[in-house]
Formats: C-alpha cells, structure tokens, sequence
C-alpha cells in the first residue's frame, strides 16, 4: 500500500502509531512492557511535535 508522503500524512500515522501504542500500553500484564509501550509513544509524539507536523 502506497501512502502519500506528505506532512499531514506523516503526523497522521504517527498519532495512529502511538494511540496504537497507548492501546497496548492498556492491555500489557508486565508493568515494565506497559512502562515501555507508553514511552514509546510519548517518544512519537515527541518527535511530532519537534518536527511541527502537529495540527
């Protein structure tokens, strides 16, 4: 699948990725695969922000 490579494209997908993330975050059992799961998608949301592809 082709996804048009535009900003607005890239910063949606990363908002999917890390609510994906956030989701799994929810369901993990082991508290530290959870600890990793939500830093993982603070870390995305991060590097959004950095970049100012946020809307």
């Amino acid at each position: 699948m082709n996804l048009p490579d535009t900003p607005l494209e890239r910063a949606r997908r990363t908002r999917e990725r890390a609510e994906e993330l956030g989701r799994a975050a929810d369901r993990a059992t082991d508290p530290e695969h959870r600890q990793r799961l939500r830093e993982k998608a603070r870390r995305l949301l991060g590097e959004e922000r950095e970049d100012g592809e946020r809307i």
